[in-house]
């Protein structure tokens, strides 16, 4: 028999790419924590709440030089993820692939 956990946490793959000051196009992977959030939750939410705020929890094989040079970590690090454009789009598209990428059906 099949058993749901639904209150589980997952490691997914998020792929990241952004540009220099020169233009210059630079991608790399690292791996993002995501908590499952029940549906009737998300719906309940205020309008204003971010997705990512909810759902994620982790991130590693990233480095975030914060002040100084010295490499955030933690809630800081989590922070710095979702408040990059860059990062918060491809943190978000990873998200939504996880949910349903595995649930399609094979044509």
């Amino acid at each position: 028999m099949f058993t749901l956990n639904t209150n589980r946490t997952y490691t997914y793959p998020v792929a990241l790419t952004v540009y220099d000051e020169a233009g210059k196009e630079h991608t790399g992977k690292f791996t993002a924590t995501f908590k499952v959030m029940p549906q009737n939750q998300l719906r309940d939410l205020p309008a204003d709440t971010l997705l990512l705020d909810q759902v994620l929890v982790g991130a590693s094989g990233i480095e975030v030089p914060g002040e100084g040079g010295k490499l955030l970590e933690g809630d800081e690090l989590l922070y710095a993820l979702k408040n990059d454009p860059a990062a918060s789009t491809a943190l978000i598209t990873a998200y939504q692939e996880s949910v349903a990428k595995k649930n399609r059906p094979r044509i």
